[in-house]
C-alpha cells in the first residue's frame, strides 16, 4: 500500500534534521479542524545550512520547481529576498512528478521570524512519523495576517475548535 501524501517527505526532512513545520490549511486540519486542502504549506529556518539541507531533500526526493529556476536558488538569501521584494513572491512552490498529488509550498514571507513560529511548534504523528506543526495560536496569527477570505475563516475556526 502506498504511503499517504507527503509522509514520504516527512520522514526525510525529518531524517535530514531540516528545521520546518506545517503551516497553512494542514495545519490546520492536524489542529482538529474539519477542513479540505490539498497542498503542503511549510514555514522553515531560512538559515544557509537549513535552506541547503532543505534544497538537498527536496532534491533527493525528486522535487520540481513550478518556476522555471534551478532548485538551489532557493537556498540563496539574496534570491529570495529579490524574489520577495522584486517579484513579491510569498512562497516557492514546487511539485512532484510521480507522487502529482503533493504540491508543496515554502513560504517566504512569514508574520514572525523562525525563532518566534520555533517556540510554538507542536509535534504531530501521521503513521509514526513526527510531523512539526505551527502551534495554534501561532497559525491563527499567521492566518489572520494574510487577510485573505479562506485564511481568515481558518482563524476563526481555529479559535472555535478544541485540540
Amino acid at each position: 500500500m502506498a504511503d499517504r501524501p507527503y509522509l514520504q517527505l516527512f520522514r526525510a526532512l525529518d531524517a535530514a534534521g531540516v528545521h520546518y513545520a506545517v503551516a497553512g490549511g494542514l495545519a490546520v486540519v492536524l489542529h482538529g479542524v474539519p477542513r479540505m486542502t490539498f497542498d503542503l504549506d511549510i514555514v522553515v529556518d531560512v538559515s544557509d545550512a537549513n535552506m541547503a539541507r532543505l534544497v538537498e531533500t527536496f532534491q533527493q526526493e525528486g522535487f520540481r520547481p513550478r518556476l522555471p529556476v534551478p532548485l538551489s536558488d532557493l537556498a540563496d538569501a539574496n534570491i529570495r529576498r529579490a524574489w520577495v521584494n522584486e517579484r513579491n513572491l510569498i512562497a516557492f512552490s514546487l511539485n512532484h512528478p510521480v507522487r502529482t498529488m503533493e504540491e508543496v509550498d515554502v513560504v517566504l514571507v512569514t508574520s514572525s521570524p523562525w525563532s518566534v513560529i520555533a517556540r510554538t511548534l507542536v509535534e504531530r504523528r501521521i503513521d509514526n512519523v513526527r510531523v512539526p506543526v505551527v502551534g495554534r495560536e501561532m497559525l491563527r496569527q499567521m492566518k489572520l495576517a494574510s487577510g485573505r477570505e479562506k485564511d481568515l475563516a481558518d482563524a476563526e475556526l481555529l479559535g472555535s475548535f478544541d485540540e
